[in-house]
């Protein structure tokens, strides 16, 4: 009896997540069918690399952040696009973009409910600054968002570990 309300919960589930999309509109967007806009160039991709964000607010005292080699992460000279490999997909799903151009656009989907995310399917941050470091003894690149998108999104600061940091470092303007 006990599998029978599981079953029957996790189909519920699937059922609500299917008629909150539906109603959203929201859609997966694939790295695979990206196109880049008019007048921006791709800088650096790292297929290899892993991204985090640190909370604001309810953080672990002790943070660490394994090197699982998961994400790919695209650097353009407007933006930053990270997406992930979902389970059993050959393509990569989009799950983050950052922008460091102040870009009305970017501001009004950062200022959306969580990013953006409903809707488009991936959050929006919008970047104040960004270094080169390391974290845990692994390096990164780590980005300051905007304070107001910092505090609508409860991020401190957005990490992207790679093993090519130098490499990222040089062909950044």
């Amino acid at each position: 009896m006990a599998l029978v309300w599981l079953v029957g919960a996790l189909i519920a589930i699937v059922l609500f997540a299917i008629v909150a999309n539906r109603l959203t509109g929201t859609k997966a967007q694939y790295l695979e069918s990206l196109q880049l806009e008019a007048g921006e160039a791709e800088l650096w991709r790292d297929a290899e690399a892993d991204f985090a964000t640190v909370p604001r607010t309810g953080r672990a005292a002790v943070m660490s952040y394994p090197r699982l080699r998961r994400h790919t992460v695209l650097w353009t000279d407007r933006r930053i696009v990270i997406s992930q490999k979902p389970l059993g997909s050959s393509k990569h799903m989009i799950t983050h973009q950052i922008y460091f151009v102040p870009d009305v656009g970017a501001q009004a989907a950062a200022g959306a409910a969580f990013g953006g995310f409903y809707g488009r399917g991936f959050e929006t941050i919008v970047g104040a600054a960004k270094s080169f470091d390391q974290v845990n003894g692994k390096d990164c690149a780590r980005i300051k968002p905007a304070e107001a998108c910092g505090t609508q999104l409860n991020i401190d600061e957005a990490l992207i570990f790679t093993d090519r940091l130098a490499e990222l470092h040089q062909r950044l303007p």
